[in-house]
């Protein structure tokens, strides 16, 4: 076996270790990982588990070798660590030294470091549950009996909210961090809450229907506004993290999944698939299309749908049964441009403005997440401009009239901003 490398000396930014075999416990789960990526959020429910199920024999360190420029910042990666729900050390691996160190060379990996600092074992990928449980077994370890679970808490303040979505004369907001969906009146008013959501992540209402996408839960409920009777529609979904309902079809974009599905909102049946699983950035019809991590769903005037891709900062659409690339070089490369090539970075949200409903009638807004931007594209003219800046992790927008609302992720807010005026004020906290 190899001893493992060293940790004193990385940038803690929450909690701190010096030396693995000095730790307490009987082994350490070392999780590589980039706050961003799918993958490494959905991993994250492993360790946890793993980490209660295993209390006191094991402990999890974390180190973050952030992908994109902004999830390097270490203030970002505090705010994750607070979002995800982190409650073990992590380092901040800015330039990938104990990644290189370790020999990494994937998000996510976990390696498995016996009580004596050797490396036991290294798990590449998510859904290595069962196979780190094992390793963790044959080192003598057993599970101990789990905790009771206090259970989600509520407070009044806005947590986290990535979705909001605007419905007749009210607004619904996707509380992910409290882990509930809000309604409000138009202006600002809170009428009711519904809790006992893991994480909500997006809305999108019709026939007085509210639909949820509960990212951590990988479901589909609905919820009827007038009798608030909840159904849950679809279920083992890889990480829903965008909605589009319309009379006829349920549209998802599967993150985890690196694909977008079209079910029948009656029956249920899956109609069509968009993407094939593997996380890439190329154009093509149906399954033949590769996305990366779509998270932001928009249909316009003519039918055609609309999404950004977060991990391969693209923005794309699906006309027909073929998916087109507009902006998007391929998973590595991002920043912030609007002149050809035009960059992204991180994208998560992307609303429509319909002809005919106020302003901006036919462009398309865009949620430029690490950059803190709302970006307006111009699918006619071809031209894409920063129309919002100085916002902190934008996720989700809606539009109605010429107000956008907008979900501040990293602010805890919802903000809304006139397109007559071009003022912008906080709608919800």
């Amino acid at each position: 076996m190899v001893r493992a490398p060293s940790l004193l000396g990385a940038d803690w930014v929450h909690e701190r270790v010096e030396a693995l075999q000095a730790n307490e416990a009987e082994a350490v789960l070392i999780d590589f990982f980039t706050f961003g990526c799918i993958n490494c959020i959905n991993n994250l429910q492993t360790l946890n588990r793993l980490h209660k199920r295993y209390s006191g024999a094991v402990e999890v360190v974390g180190i973050h070798y952030g992908k994109f420029t902004y999830e390097k910042e270490t203030g970002a990666l505090k705010q994750a660590i607070e979002r995800l729900g982190i409650n073990y050390p992590v380092a901040n691996d800015v330039y990938g030294t104990l990644m290189e160190q370790f020999a990494v060379k994937a998000w996510p990996t976990v390696v498995l470091v016996n009580k004596r600092g050797y490396i036991e074992a290294e798990f590449r990928g998510e859904g290595q549950g069962v196979a780190i449980e094992l390793a963790l077994q044959q080192l003598g370890l057993k599970p101990v009996a789990p905790k009771e679970d206090p259970g989600l808490l509520h407070p009044s303040s806005l947590s986290f909210p990535e979705g909001a979505v605007v419905f007749d004369k009210r607004v619904f907001v996707a509380n992910s961090g409290g882990g509930d969906v809000r309604e409000y009146t138009l202006e600002g008013r809170l009428l009711r809450t519904f809790a006992r959501f893991a994480r909500p992540s997006s809305l999108a209402c019709i026939d007085e229907e509210l639909y949820i996408a509960d990212r951590e839960a990988g479901t589909v409920c609905r919820i009827g506004l007038q009798d608030e009777v909840r159904t849950i529609l679809l279920e083992k979904l890889r990480a829903p993290s965008a909605l589009l309902i319309d009379e006829q079809t349920i549209t998802v974009a599967e993150a985890g999944a690196h694909r977008i599905t079209v079910y029948d909102r009656h029956s249920l049946q899956l109609l069509e698939t968009f993407g094939n699983r593997f996380e890439a950035l190329r154009d093509g019809e149906g399954e033949s299309a590769q996305l990366a991590q779509p998270m932001g769903l928009a249909r316009c005037d003519d039918g055609t749908v609309w999404f950004v891709d977060a991990e391969s900062s693209a923005l794309r659409f699906i006309e027909g049964k073929e998916v087109v690339t507009v902006f998007g070089e391929g998973l590595f490369t991002f920043g912030d441009s609007n002149e050809k090539p035009v960059l992204l970075q991180h994208p998560q949200g992307v609303a429509c403005g319909l002809v005919g409903d106020g302003c901006g009638g036919g462009r398309l807004f865009v949620c430029d997440t690490y950059n803190g931007k709302v970006k307006v594209y111009d699918p006619l003219g071809g031209r894409i401009q920063t129309l919002v800046e100085g916002l902190h992790e934008p996720t989700g927008i809606s539009k109605r009239g010429c107000h956008l609302y907008i979900a501040e992720t990293g602010a805890h807010r919802i903000v809304k901003f006139d397109l007559s005026t071009m003022r912008l004020e906080v709608f919800a906290l």
